[in-house]
């Protein structure tokens, strides 16, 4: 099967391109992992707080998205139209209610639901916290990064990406790019283009991911915060892939998986 694939700058990319999550409803031309680049920074403070033997405090885990939002690249979070609808529900407020235009009374009431687990509109990020042994990342580090990222996009902060997306799962396979041939990562890669016209998939850019936590550990390691080798950006992938598999696993146990090449 032919698969619309763009080829540009690995840098450009990463610094204006949000990297989204896996969800087939995600439209455009986009590279994707599980969770999106939100998930990619809880599995790094999640090491992070293994190495250091302590919890973050809410006030690290924000200087942590805020780094990589200054330093790498949009941080992204999804949800879907469902979930906004549940939390503006418990909040008594009008289902038409723009996020943008709510009061900071109606914010930080929107931030006490969108932090728990049933309001979760991104599958991964959903399990991650309903299955936390399970994902080794505790959902205390998962709430502590939410509270951060929404913080951050009611103050309107440059590279908080909240995505809302609409209709309800219709994915009807699974592909997974795996390697880009003998292009190196580090100059150019490829992103994939879904157009209205293709089936719904999910989807996975396993090299752009290596390549994205190899940017924000050197970033984190040069602004003096506790950090990770940059050696273990392979570990902290390979960890990544299991989680994304561990999602599809519960999402999409049936759908077929395609491994492709740019």
């Amino acid at each position: 099967m032919p698969h619309s694939m763009v080829w540009m700058n690995t840098d450009e990319i990463i610094q204006k391109v949000p990297c989204t999550c896996i969800d087939g409803r995600t439209p455009g031309l986009r590279y994707s992992v599980a969770g999106g680049s939100f998930g990619l920074i809880l599995l790094t403070l999640s090491n992070i707080e293994q190495s250091l033997q302590r919890a973050l405090s809410d006030e690290e885990v924000g200087v942590y998205l805020s780094l990589f939002a200054q330093e790498v690249g949009p941080v992204y979070l999804h949800t879907d139209q469902h979930a906004i609808d549940l939390i503006y529900a418990r909040m008594g407020i009008a289902p038409d209610s723009k996020l943008r235009e709510l009061t900071p009374a109606q914010q930080k009431s929107f931030i006490h639901f969108a932090v728990q687990p049933d309001f979760q509109g991104c599958g991964h990020v959903k399990l991650l916290m309903q299955h936390s042994t399970d994902y080794d990342i505790p959902q205390r580090l998962v709430k502590s990064a939410l509270q951060a990222f929404f913080i951050g996009f009611f103050a309107r902060e440059n590279n908080i990406v909240f995505d809302i997306l609409a209709g309800r799962h219709a994915e009807e396979r699974v592909l997974l790019l795996d390697d880009q041939g003998n292009t190196e990562t580090e100059r150019q890669s490829a992103l994939y283009l879904e157009t209205p016209l293709d089936e719904n998939r999910f989807f996975c850019h396993r090299p752009l991911k290596r390549a994205l936590i190899a940017r924000f550990l050197t970033v984190i390691e040069t602004s003096g915060l506790p950090s990770l080798s940059a050696l273990d950006t392979a570990q902290l992938a390979e960890q990544h892939d299991a989680s994304a598999e561990r999602t599809l696993g519960h999402l999409a146990p049936h759908l077929p998986i395609e491994y492709i090449s740019a």
